[in-house]
């Protein structure tokens, strides 16, 4: 995914746009609105209220089967998956503590806010899942008049959800974070959590009468900055289904009109060379014919004789003569328990009957077999052995492949 500008949540109801991750000035915007017609693939981060994000913690599996798990954790939560006509969730993989792994999943709300829809979007994530985090720190930012809580795994977003409104009393919002501190240590394979850092002036402006209400070690910060490390080619897809709609709709129209002109371009070349083509064809169908003509005689006594070939085959091939299978099926043979009683070779067909010491050994020998190198070109089945006297009476049969 390559994208040219980045489009991010501000504390009030507007929105930064930065040209680049790396650029440091961003440009104030009113809506998402302004940038549709920029006409430049971006990235949008969304404010907590359009994209949830679900912290997982996860046993340690192969990668092939995360995805079914995440799914099957997100169901348990009561959070509906869609899969159609686009995802409406996209995970991360933040790596492994404790022996566990950490999963970071974002999901889109629903209904999606029309207002955000920007038809030439190259991804949608959470905001703060492009902006550099504390770590080992319950962050709270403010988002558009909503004050959102944050939890990271070296820096990077692993969990977050509203925690209520820049008008929040102060003691509910301390409580809020004790709680919340001590639900995510609860949680086995979790690190522990050093304090809170608060982001922004007016939310620096409510450390001192947080700090009457809670024991938790306080730090403010002016400013998230942008995670400038981040890989956004590794980031899974994921576009509201009004985008993808928008979008599939563009790449339709583009397609259509390609086929077009390679249409246009297709009859004229070939209206151009039909009588050309009809011509030729016909002398080379005529010539085509008369070398069938002489050719059939010759063919008519190759296939005869290839038939003579095959019917003379379980006579002429050593590695069918009876005593030849024999001697590779006494080779296989155990120095204990197993006896022949009957063994019975036909030009397709081998019959072996006998005793073995329990059916296991009988099955072991079935499969011995199957695996031999000049024996497999028969297969081999048996019925369930019988016992009779302490012994696995079997009867093995073994048909050609046919060539």
């Amino acid at each position: 995914m390559t994208a040219s500008s980045f489009l991010m949540p501000d504390a009030e109801p507007s929105w930064r746009l930065w040209k680049s991750i790396s650029s440091g000035n961003p440009e104030t915007v009113d809506s998402p609105a302004e940038c549709r017609d920029a006409g430049k693939a971006m990235v949008v981060g969304l404010p907590a209220t359009a994209c949830r994000t679900v912290g997982l913690i996860l046993p340690s599996v192969d990668a092939t089967l995360l995805a079914s798990m995440i799914e099957a954790q997100l169901e348990r939560r009561g959070i509906p998956i869609e899969h159609k006509p686009t995802p409406n969730f996209a995970w991360h993989n933040l790596g492994l503590a404790s022996g566990q792994t950490l999963a970071s999943v974002d999901v889109l709300s629903n209904p999606f806010p029309e207002n955000l829809a920007v038809h030439h979007a190259a991804n949608y994530t959470a905001a703060l899942r492009m902006m550099q985090l504390p770590a080992n720190d319950l962050t709270v930012v403010e988002e558009q008049g909503q004050l959102v809580m944050a939890v990271s795994s070296i820096g990077k977003l692993w969990h977050s959800h509203i925690i209520g409104s820049v008008d929040t009393n102060v003691a509910d919002l301390a409580r809020e974070l004790e709680i919340a501190k001590m639900t995510f240590e609860a949680q086995d394979g979790f690190a522990s959590l050093r304090g809170v850092t608060l982001v922004g002036e007016r939310l620096g402006l409510m450390a001192g009468p947080l700090k009457k209400y809670t024991a938790l070690p306080i730090a403010t910060v002016t400013e998230l900055q942008p995670n400038r490390t981040l890989k956004l080619e590794a980031f899974q897809k994921l576009l509201p289904s009004t985008v993808f709609a928008a979008q599939a709709a563009v790449a339709r129209r583009k397609q259509y009109a390609s086929i077009g002109v390679l249409l246009v371009i297709l009859y004229a070349v070939l209206f151009a060379c039909s009588w050309w083509y009809l011509s030729s064809l016909q002398s080379k169908a005529t010539a085509l014919k008369e070398e069938v003509e002489k050719t059939n005689g010759p063919a008519s006594e190759i296939r005869s004789t290839e038939q003579r070939w095959r019917s003379l085959a379980p006579a002429i091939e050593s590695q069918r003569y009876p005593m030849v299978v024999l001697s590779n099926v006494t080779a296989l043979m155990p120095p204990s328990g197993v006896s022949l009683k009957r063994f019975e070779s036909k030009p397709t067909e081998v019959e072996i009957s006998g005793d073995a010491r329990d059916a296991q050994t009988a099955t072991q020998f079935l499969e011995d077999l199957k695996k031999h190198p000049k024996l497999s070109r028969f297969n081999w089945s048996m019925p369930v052995p019988s016992m009779k006297e302490k012994a696995a009476s079997f009867k093995i049969q073994g048909k050609l492949e046919q060539p």
